[in-house]
């Protein structure tokens, strides 16, 4: 359904708002930010601003929801026509690490100020959370054990375990990206990732 100028409008401002309220909240915190913060930040008054979200909670929310779905929509396109095992393992490993290492600012407010909203929404934020990230580290086992029956993975290997590693990994790779404000280059990261399973680490005697 096409949707008219006035609606285009208002999801451009949407959208502009979200994105300068995930900066404030990523600068001085759920708490310390307000509404007036944000209408600064995207130059609109604050009774306009709460024409659009009822209150800052609902305005994180929202935020988080949009950043999220925005995640899902950049993940499912990287991995998409990746038929073999190694090239989707990169594709999600490079997904992952291209999205947040360039979303410092939205990867800081999910991970350290969510539990600070209403119980209300924090309740559906930790849904929406576990939902999301629970069904990527699915895929993750997914795809090793179509690793072992196509022979892209040895028998042996405990699944749960690898792919916990894995997904541990790129956790905290994120993490420490955004905590230092430092870039980080996602194929490279997937390179040496799949480098590290390919030859192994431990020098055995």
């Amino acid at each position: 359904m096409k949707l008219t100028r006035k609606e285009r409008e208002k999801l451009r401002k949407n959208q502009e708002i979200i994105e300068a309220s995930i900066k404030v909240f990523s600068e001085k915190g759920f708490y310390e930010a307000t509404m007036h913060d944000i209408a600064n930040a995207v130059e609109m008054g604050v009774g306009t601003l709460y024409q659009y979200f009822k209150s800052k909670d609902d305005l994180y929310y929202n935020a988080i929801l949009y950043k999220l779905n925005e995640f899902h929509d950049f993940y499912e396109e990287k991995i998409r026509n990746k038929t073999t095992f190694l090239d989707i393992l990169s594709a999600m490993i490079t997904a992952w690490i291209e999205y947040f290492g360039t979303n410092n600012d939205f990867f800081a407010i999910v991970f350290s100020e969510w539990i600070n909203v209403k119980k209300t929404f924090a309740r559906k934020l930790k849904n929406r959370l576990t939902s999301e990230f629970t069904e990527k580290y699915d895929e993750i086992i997914k795809l090793m054990e179509q690793g072992k029956q196509t022979g892209g993975l040895k028998d042996g290997v405990n699944t749960a375990i690898l792919s916990s590693m894995i997904f541990g990994a790129i956790q905290h790779i994120i993490h420490m990206g955004a905590m230092k404000k430092e870039p980080v280059t996602s194929s490279l990261v997937a390179e040496n990732i799949i480098s590290i399973l390919s030859s192994g680490i431990l020098n055995v005697k």
